[in-house]
């Protein structure tokens, strides 16, 4: 298989700089990795590497959007944690970001924004960003 340099990472534009970005995932080296890109792309980012400490760091953070990893630890996993903001009143867009490589058949809330497999180039992962931002902005008016 040939190698495929990764795609530029397009930081967003000038009006979305310093949006707040909620990245969720209990691998070390992937909240590592996206915090590193977000935060030189110009966003401000924060973690949490479980559902519990993410609805706490929503509550405080305020984020925009939200890059979950679908599989998180027991008691929640991303669909729990999505219910469980939504039950909070925090209908902020969610990106489902998962190692797993079938997608569930989809869900009926309208701010999941998509679904992303970790071995896609990040950059297609980052170009979700500021239309999901840049919606939340315009609902909240």
């Amino acid at each position: 298989m040939p190698f495929t340099p990764p795609k530029p990472l397009e930081p967003p534009p000038g009006d979305l700089r310093g949006s707040s970005v909620l990245v969720v995932d209990d691998e070390r080296a992937w909240r590592v990795i996206l915090e590193t890109d977000l935060r030189m792309l110009g966003y401000k980012v924060s973690v949490a590497q479980d559902a519990t400490e993410a609805l706490e760091v929503a509550k405080t953070s305020k984020p925009e959007v939200a890059i979950i990893d679908l599989m998180l630890p027991e008691p929640m996993d991303g669909w729990a944690l999505l219910a469980e903001l939504r039950a909070r009143g925090m209908p902020l867009p969610v990106i489902f970001y998962t190692a797993y490589p079938v997608f569930p058949s989809g869900t009926e809330d309208p701010d999941v924004v998509g679904y992303m497999s970790k071995a896609v180039d990040r950059a297609d992962l980052y170009a979700l960003l500021p239309p999901a931002i840049r919606r939340w902005r315009d609902r909240r008016g």
